[in-house]
Formats: C-alpha cells, structure tokens, sequence
C-alpha cells in the first residue's frame, strides 16, 4: 500500500503544479466574471435622421456616423453599424435601407430587419455635391447621383438605367421624385434654374423646362413639390414640372398679423424642413423684443388654391423660440418652446378638413439641451422621438418620459476616474465635523453626543441591507465554488495528460457565461433627470474598485457615472453651445473637502473663440464655491475668457488654502501663461516650482519649441523660449507620447538573473516624436529631452507604411511601445516594438550625481526589440497600480473592436533570441516569439465596443488591480490584473467550506472538551 500512496502524492502534486501552471498564464476576465465586474454601454451618437420600419422599430442615422435600429418602445438596440464616413444620405424601402457617405460615395444596402448588408458599391469621390444626392423607391430600387449623373439601381445592386446631365445646364442641385417621374434640377450659379423630367422606368427625358434665379445655390430650397428662393422681400416659389413662378411680398403678407406689427420685413425667416409633396405649409418667424427678452412669434401659411399667394393657416402666439418643424401624416408640426421646462406642439394641416391640434411635452432644457431634432411616430396618443442639443434622446408620450438614453456619453472627448470618499468620512462630517466656528464655540458636549448616537441610529438603518448582501454574497459563493474551481481548466484534459480516469462526472468543458439583464443596461444609459442629487451614499467600497467616472463632451455635457452601477449617471450638467475640449481632477477626496474637477471648453461666438472654465464638485456636479477670502475675484466657479489657451498643464503642487492642483493655461499667440487658481498662495506656490519647470509645446508650423516659464513686469508670467527641433520638411510627426499621469514606480532598477542590476532611465521629461517619410517609407522614432531639446536616441525603421496604416505609440516608465505596419522582405505585417532606456553602458552602473539633471550630459543606454503583432490598432494604454509593484499590461484597441492586454513580460526587450541561458532562465525571461493570437487575454470578450478612441486606467486599493475604462463611442470598464490578483483571496476560493470548517471545529470542541474534562477527573481519582 505504501508505494499506492507515494504514487497517489505524486500525482497530487503534478496536478496542482498543472493548475497552477494554467492559473498563472491569464490574466484577463473569466467568463463567469464577464458582465459582473465589467460593463459595457453601446451608443449610437447625436440622431439627425429616422424613418420608421415597423410598428416597434425605427433607423436612425447619427453624427457618430451609425446606422441603427432602435425598438422605439423599449429605447433597446436591434442592430447597428459604424460606417467609414459621415451619412450623407439615408432612407427606407420595403426591401431595404439605403446610406450614402460621403468619403469616395459608399453606397450601402442593408436589411431592414437584421440589419446586414446586401450590397454595396464605391462610386468614387465626386467634385460637387446636390443637395440630395440619392432617392429611393417604395419597391426597393435606389438612385444616385455621381459626377454629373444619376443612375437607378435596383433592390440587388445592378443598374437599371443611368442619365447624364447636359453641358450647358450647370451643375447638378437637387433630384426629386413626383408621382412616376424623376425631376433633375440644377443651376448655371447666376441666372437660371434647369428642370428635367425623366421617365423612372426608361430614363428618359419627357420635358425640359427652365426659369430665371438670382440667388446662390444654397438659397434655393426644394419645399415638397416646390422651388423656393427669397430676393430681397419677395419670395419666389415654382412648382416643380412647369415654368410658372409665383411670387408674394413679405412685407405685405405679414402686415395683417398683429404679432408681426413691430418686425420688418428683413427679420423675417421661412424655415424650410422635410415635408410631403402636396401638403405644404410655410412657416414664418421672427424675433421680438418683450420686456427686453428676445422672444419669437411664428405664422404659418399655404398656397392658395384660388389664386397665385399665400393663404394664412394659424399664427402662432409669442414663444421662447422655434427649435424644430417635423412632418406626420396631414400634419406639419412646429415645436415651440414656452420656457425651460415645456414645449408645446402645434399639429398644424394644409387640408382643411383636419383641424389644428396642440400638445404640450415637459422637458428639462436646463439639463438635457432644447430639442433640436424631433419626430412624431403616433397621433394618438402623441408619441414623439426626441433629440436634444446635447445628444440626449427622449421618447415621449403624451408629454411624458417613456424612456432615455444619454448619447452624449457617444461625444466624449476626455474622461477622468475620480476617488469616493470612505464612508467613515461622510459619517465624520454629518456629525462634529460639520460644524462652524461658532457653532463649536457654543455647542455642549450632550448636544454633540445626541447628534453623533443620531448619526449611528441612522447607519443601523442599512444593517438588513447589508446582511442580505453578506448572505447573497455567500450563498453564490457556495453555489459556485466547485463549478468555479474545475472550470478553470479542462479537467478531462488534465486527467489525460497525467493518465488518469476521467470520472463519471464531467464537468463543462466551458465556463457559464453571464447573460446581462437588457433592462438594466438600458436603465443604466438612461438619462439624468433629477435636477437635484444627494451624495450621502457616494463612498467607496473596501478594495477600491467603486469609483466616478467624469466625462466631458463635444456636445456640452459633464456627466458622472458610478463604475458599481454597470456605468448609471449620477448626475450630469448641461452647458449651452460649448465643445469641451478637456478634464482635470484638481482635488480627491478628503475630509470636507469634496473632489473637484476643472471642465475646459470653448465656444465660437460669431468668429470669436470664448475659452470656458468650470470648477465642479466632482461628487454632486454642482458649481463649487470656495470660501477663501480671494474667491470672488481669482476662484469664480464660472470663467469665460478670451484668452486662446493652446495647452493646458495640471502641476504636482496645490494651493495652500483650497489643496486643489495649479493648472498652467499657455496662449501661443502671446507667449502669456496664466495659473488657475491665480492666488496669492499659488503664486508664491508656483514662484518656488518654477524653476524646475518646463514645457513643450508644437506650433502650427509643425515645430517643437521647449519653454521656461519666467516672471516680467507686476507678476505677469511669460514663456520664454529655450530650445526649438524642427524636423525635416520631408517628415511627418505621425504620433507624440507623454508620460502617464500620477504614475508610481516601486522599483529603480531591474534585477538580472545573475544579480546585477540595470538602472531604469526614469527622466520624466523625455517624450518620443514619430515622425514618417512617406516617400521614401521610413519611421523615424526620436526621444527627446523637453528641458534642453536634446535628441537622447533616435532610430529609423525601413519600409513603414504609413499612409494606409496608423502609428500608434505609449510611454510608461522608462520604456515605449510603438505599433506600425512594416512591409519588410522578411516581416510583413503589423509590428509592436517595445524601448527601454537604463543607465550607464554596463550593468550595476548608475547616475554618479546625487540629484539627475537633464543638462548632464548623459545618454540612455537603450534595449529595443520587434514583435509581430496579429492585429491593426486604433489607441493604445497601460494599466496603472497603486504603488507600481505589479507587472504593468499593455493595452492594445484593436480592429476587431476589442481590447487586448499583453503584459509586459510579453513586450519585453532582453527577450532572448537564442535559447535561453542559465541566467535568462533565472531571470524568468520568455524565449523570442511573435505575439500570439491568444483570446483569453481579451477584457472584453465576445464584445465588440465599437469606436474606441482613447484608454485610462486607475489604480485600485489592491496593488494587484486596475481598472480599466475605454471610450471613443461604446463605453466600456473593467478590471486588470497582470500579477493576478495576490493580495485577496479568489473568487473560486470556498468560503462556505471555510465556515463549516471553522463550526465543526467549534462543535468538535464542545464535545470532546467534556470528555476531557471527565478523563482527566478519572484518572486524578486514580
């Protein structure tokens, strides 16, 4: 039996050093942790076009170039698809929806129920563009217009016929389809508009007609089945197939209405919108003056039939504005707002037999934007689909909010991880620490001690919501611990590698994928509705992986999100007519004094720029008043300015008073640098940085100029200039690094496998410049010292294309990886390689001086090496750890609109080539291979997050984890753990086992301690 039981060990033991083997090689997600840990959010953008396809569904086309299907019912996507170019042109048929973009005119046909294409064609770039350029047919056939012609094609992509304009007519303007026939419209630009008739069966031409114009192309509007253009105070209007202009005063026409009495005739605007041959209606507006606010007044008309002018239909009473004219059924619909919390709706019909109804719809301008774009899809009730200038999307019914979905997050341009106070704080503040001064010099003891058992009182409130989550806690835990620990590898696998039995029960090969709930992703992309917010119940949780994501778009909108609440707004906030640029967390988290962030922005004001700063608490979204003598006049939460910042900076030290980062605003045109806040205590602040300051900064002209900031005449600071690199006029800067924001390094150097040591180049001033010749296909990578301007390495890559291929390049540490197509004899394909700078030439070599310089003339000594890389990539990023003792994980968006993480074990320089050495081996190095196409290190699955344009990463409490969030259009956050995660025990670990030890141990105990009790008094009486 004994040597049974050696074998039996030794078994045992190779079968736990296989686990641990296949344990150790994944670092990302498993599946059963996918859509738990993680979240992802699909948008489709800001909505400019839909049409209806069935009784549930719409498409809809956005500025984030997206082709969706929307179940209008629920707000839940069917399907969509993120084209190449912005669509220019969309529309349903029975058979099909039909897109046009506008880069080299793709023309697309997909299916309207599955949303998969059926074909497509390129039919190249064309030099001017109509105003319409396609049309389509209720029985599925499309048309296209393309370097002075229009083709009919039909539902299978052939041609049916194709018509070519004639020379002496000028240029294609408009394509309309009345009845059977197709009318072609275009203008000679000075004199007179051409109309063509056309046969849709044939292509023939029926009748040419032709009328005089002298206005510019962009005024005439095709309004149903009419031409429409103003001169002077006459508006001229023809109907499309005859020669017959008609003509109104406008003067004259509004003369009879009392709201239009104080206008003249020149203030007047017709807007023109979408509306059905035959039932046109003109509508009217101009503003006014009432008590001095600007207010609009609206009439709308049509044509008489009884003559040749303008008959009045209903004239609108006195409204905020006119935001949109939508077109349902018999009825046109102008959407006017009353003020910035309702709309009304006017259903206003040129057929005299429907009569003129009016609605009213809530809706919060305030904080979603005005509506800017909206849609009736039912009557009764009156169901309506809403866009706003923000990007926000309603679906109303009968002036209510049926359901949101906030696509301004499909806007972001920056995005920051803010930290959440613990939850002791908050306590802290709510009782003594909340008080005044007077308040401390008054209160009693019993007062502060009531107010304090009140404040507990109040937390044993949430004990039963606590235990339930203990107990769901582990009870899932139980259900999942057996399943969890032998889904980690292929047990039958395993079993017949070391010739053992499979037994009888299998366990899944695969693990259980989680499947998300549809409503609670649509719940959390819902908007943020509230207009006030309570942050009582923000508070991190024990390992740091709660915290606020802040967004900023180019829509307007700061929005919060809780990264525990699958990505929820929290709050958002909604600033008229500014494209933010950037974010900065200025200040976390500390006792009474809330997070802040600094939203920067600009806004076109008539030609003029108007930079906007915002300084928000970053936990309620509300404008922060500080309360330091200094505040009203240099830390207003509201800065609108005219200085055109070119770079803005977030230093390394605070103002003494508020404890928020100093910001350095850079204005190229004047070389004038502004700190924000400008304080007493943040000059003195800044005076005692900034000689150890410096900056770098490239002009439109393409050169790099490094700067030192100095001070002139009253405290005004300057740049002056200190060093310039201005790179060869047959390169191209194809890609910058920076160095990554409140990066930690836990080591100084790397220990080899023989015991030495090489030295990491940690200068936090260098940067890379990549720069392309395109001619001769060659990639120039260059390291350069920001303070002196020197160049500290540089190196040239052969047959590089990079005109149809991006370089995409990240810094971290001492080290930078850099990603490019090669088209070498011996490598063709995509290539990620990877810099690392150490000191000295030899190992165990450093730095002589105590304190690093960069005017010591001191060179890296650089490790390089190339890797075949499988995929083409969009952005890249690096994880980020508390205090950087874990490996760090490169992050790669790739094309296939996933997000892969290669350690950086992986992307490692000293790589060896040949077979390893002893002390290659020690040293835990990895023999020389391309990157492997490996789908496990995926973070995000099976997903596909569409349109990702930028990484961040934040460190968690645990050293082992960061988390991970991406965005561009889909938004998409997670955790990573290179190291794995070894500071906390796993997920698969039994606790439920664990506690029946434990109470066995206890009731093994209880009985066995009398029986010893009793022995022992028995043998005493002995």
């Amino acid at each position: 039996m004994k040597p049974v039981v050696q074998l039996s060990r030794l078994v045992l033991l190779q079968l736990g050093l296989l686990l641990f083997t296949c344990l150790s090689c994944v670092s990302a997600l498993s599946k059963a942790q996918s859509g738990v840990v993680d979240w992802h959010q699909t948008w489709i953008g800001k909505t400019r076009w839909i049409a209806q396809l069935s009784p549930e569904y719409i498409v809809a086309a956005t500025e984030r170039n997206v082709l969706a299907s929307i179940n209008y019912l629920t707000g839940e996507l069917s399907w969509r698809h993120l084209l190449d170019g912005p669509i220019d042109f969309a529309s349903n048929t029975i058979q099909g929806v039909f897109t046009v973009t506008s880069k080299d005119t793709h023309i697309q046909y997909w299916h309207p129920v599955n949303g998969k294409l059926l074909w497509e064609r390129y039919v190249g770039p064309t030099e001017k563009h109509p105003k319409q350029k396609a049309m389509t047919w209720g029985d599925g056939d499309v048309g296209i217009v393309y370097n002075n012609k229009f083709s009919k094609i039909s539902p299978t992509g052939t041609d049916v016929w194709t018509w070519s304009l004639p020379e002496d007519v000028g240029l294609f303007h408009d394509v309309q389809k009345l009845s059977d026939d197709i009318f072609v419209i275009s203008y000679d630009q000075t004199s007179t508009l051409y109309v063509f008739s056309i046969d849709s069966h044939t292509g023939k031409t029926l009748k040419k007609s032709q009328f005089p114009c002298h206005v510019k192309a962009e005024e005439i509007e095709t309004f149903g089945n009419l031409l429409v253009w103003r001169e002077k105070d006459i508006l001229k209007w023809n109907k499309i197939g005859t020669s017959i202009v008609n003509t109104v005063d406008i003067k004259e026409l509004i003369s009879t209405l009392p709201l239009f009495k104080s206008v003249s005739s020149d203030a007047v605007q017709m807007i023109p919108y979408n509306v059905q041959a035959g039932l046109e209606v003109f509508v009217f507006k101009a503003n006014i003056l009432v008590n001095g606010a600007t207010k609009t007044v609206a009439a709308t008309f049509t044509v008489d039939p009884k003559g040749n002018g303008l008959k009045l239909v209903k004239e609108l009473d006195v409204h905020e504005s006119l935001v949109t004219i939508d077109m349902f059924n018999f009825y046109s619909t102008p959407f006017l707002k009353n003020n910035a919390t309702t709309y009304t709706l006017e259903f206003i019909s040129s057929v005299p037999s429907f009569e003129s109804e009016q609605r009213t719809l809530e809706h919060n301008s305030d904080l979603l934007g005005d509506i800017v774009f909206a849609v009736t899809l039912r009557f009764r009730p009156a169901s309506v689909f809403v866009v706003t200038a923000s990007g926000s999307t309603l679906y109303y019914t009968d002036g209510k909010v049926q359901w949101s979905r906030e696509e301004a997050i499909g806007h972001t341009v920056a995005s920051e991880f803010i930290d959440l106070p613990e939850k002791k704080l908050w306590t802290q503040m709510a009782d003594e620490l909340s008080e005044g001064v007077e308040e401390q010099a008054t209160i009693t003891p019993w007062a502060r001690y009531v107010r304090r058992l009140a404040v507990h009182s109040a937390e044993l409130s949430q004990w039963p919501t606590w235990a339930s989550e203990r107990f769901a806690e582990f009870t899932a835990s139980s259900a999942i611990d057996t399943l969890n620990t032998l889904n980690v590898f292929n047990v039958s696998k395993v079993m017949h590698l070391l010739n053992l039995s499979v037994p009888t029960t299998v366990v899944p090969e695969s693990e259980p994928e989680v499947i998300e709930d549809p409503a609670e992703a649509l719940a959390a992309q819902a908007c943020f509705l509230n207009t006030t917010h309570s942050a009582d119940n923000l508070y991190r949780d024990a390992f740091g992986f709660r915290k606020l994501l802040v967004s900023v778009t180019d829509t307007g909108k700061v929005i919060a999100q809780d990264t525990a609440a699958k990505g929820a707004i929290v709050w958002s906030r909604y600033f008229e007519n500014v494209v933010f640029d950037q974010v900065f967390v200025v200040r976390t988290s500390a006792v009474k004094l809330p997070s802040l962030i600094v939203a920067i922005g600009h806004e076109d004001d008539g030609g003029y720029l108007v930079q906007h700063l915002y300084r928000l608490n970053a936990l309620t979204g509300e404008d922060y008043i500080s309360h330091i003598p200094e505040a009203t006049e240099f830390f207003e939460p509201r800065i609108m300015t005219e200085i055109q910042i070119d770079k803005v900076m977030r230093l390394p030290i605070e103002d003494p008073e508020e404890k928020t980062r100093i910001l350095v605003l850079y204005e190229a045109g004047t070389s004038r640098v502004y700190i924000y806040p400008d304080t007493a205590g943040s000059r003195e602040a800044f005076k005692q940085f900034s000689p150890t300051f410096y900056f770098t900064h490239r002009n439109k002209q393409g050169v790099f100029r490094g700067y030192q900031v100095t001070e002139g005449y009253r405290g005004s600071l300057t740049a002056s200039p200190v060093w310039s690199l201005e790179l060869p006029e047959s390169e191209t800067v194809v890609a910058l690094s920076s160095t990554q924001p409140d990066e930690k390094v836990a080591s100084l150097g790397r220990v080899l496998g023989n015991r030495n040591v090489l030295y990491k180049y940690l200068n936090p001033h260098v940067f890379a410049v990549l720069s392309a010749n395109k001619d001769r296909q060659t990639l120039k990578v260059r390291l350069v010292d920001a303070v002196k301007g020197a160049i500290l390495h540089q190196t040239e890559h052969e047959n590089v294309d990079t005109v149809h291929n991006d370089v995409r390049v990240i810094q971290s540490e001492n080290w930078f990886v850099y990603h490019y197509w090669s088209n070498g004899p011996t490598t063709k394909g995509y290539v990620a390689a990877i810099m690392e700078l150490f000191e000295g030439k030899d190992e165990n070599e450093r730095v002589k001086s105590k304190t690093f310089s960069s005017y010591d003339d001191i060179k890296p000594r650089v490790i390089s090496s190339a890797f075949a890389f499988p995929y083409a990539v969009r952005t890249m990023g690096v994880t980020n750890t508390r205090i950087g003792v874990s490996t760090r994980e490169v992050l790669f968006a790739i094309s296939s609109n996933q997000i892969l993480g290669i350690t950086r074990r992986i992307l490692d320089g000293r790589r060896p080539v040949d077979k390893p050495s002893k002390d290659d081996i020690e040293e835990g190095l990895i023999p020389y291979t391309a990157i492997p196409d490996e789908r496990r290190v995926f973070l995000t699955h099976k997903r596909e997050v569409s349109g990702i344009q930028h990484i961040i990463a934040s460190p968690a409490l645990l050293e082992s984890t960061s988390l991970v969030f991406a965005y561009g259009l889909d938004t998409f956050y997670s955790r990573s753990s290179p190291s794995r995660q070894f500071d906390v025990l796993s997920e698969d670990f039994s606790k439920s086992q664990l506690l029946l030890t434990i109470a066995g141990l206890i009731i093994a105990l209880l009985v066995t301690a009398p029986m010893v009790r009793r022995k022992r008094l028995n043998t005493l009486w002995k």
